[in-house]
């Protein structure tokens, strides 16, 4: 069985490609039963279904998954968010939702005025520090460093910075790297404070 998000807009369309697994052969016009999942990075399922479907000459099941309140009312700061999916009880994979409907939710979050995040932003633990800049160009970068023992003097940790781009949605800022395939999502806090799931920056 082969499995891939194919878009995600208020609903999510994924497709399920079931093969036979002793001959290699598509599952053509096939009536399965699937139950689906979407649970945030802490594990927590904030939406569940099952229902049937049938595959086409390909052995293709095309699903929408979910409706116009399915994001509603979950948290975006737990993203990333996953997908479970099985087919007549077997599993066919937890994938990670790499697009997600912000725009559903985002209607309820007053929004960030793009000016007050420029800049760079730092966050300071003993001997690591972390450093956040925005652009006005939509793009961003990270940079961290760390404290000499013998001297005391900060060094750039070049294994820890990486640059990319960012999306605001309303008071949510997501951060996607351009060199590894993965997103950071930050909450905006009282007009000078950025959380993101393991720092604290304040604006410089």
């Amino acid at each position: 069985m082969l499995a891939s998000i194919v878009g995600v807009k208020a609903q999510i369309g994924y497709q399920i490609s079931l093969l036979n697994t002793a001959t290699g052969e598509a599952r053509a016009n096939e009536t399965v039963n699937v139950s689906v999942s979407l649970s945030n990075k802490d594990g927590e399922v904030f939406y569940s279904e099952t229902k049937s479907a049938t595959t086409n000459d390909f052995g293709v099941l095309s699903l929408s998954i979910g409706n116009a309140d399915t994001f509603k009312d979950v948290d975006l700061t737990k993203m990333p968010f996953f997908i479970e999916v099985t087919a007549n009880d077997v599993l066919i994979g937890k994938s990670q939702i790499l697009n997600v409907p912000v725009a559903e939710v985002a209607k309820r979050i007053a929004p960030i005025d793009k000016s007050e995040i420029l800049g760079t932003w730092l966050s300071l633990k003993s001997r690591n520090k972390y450093t956040l800049t925005f652009k006005e160009d939509g793009t961003c970068e990270s940079k961290s460093y760390r404290r000499s023992y013998d001297t005391g003097e900060w060094y750039e940790y070049d294994l820890d910075c990486w640059s990319g781009s960012y999306e605001i949605y309303g008071d949510i800022i997501f951060l996607s790297s351009s060199s590894n395939d993965y997103r950071i999502t930050c909450h905006y806090f009282d007009k000078n404070i950025i959380f993101d799931d393991n720092n604290k920056y304040i604006k410089q």
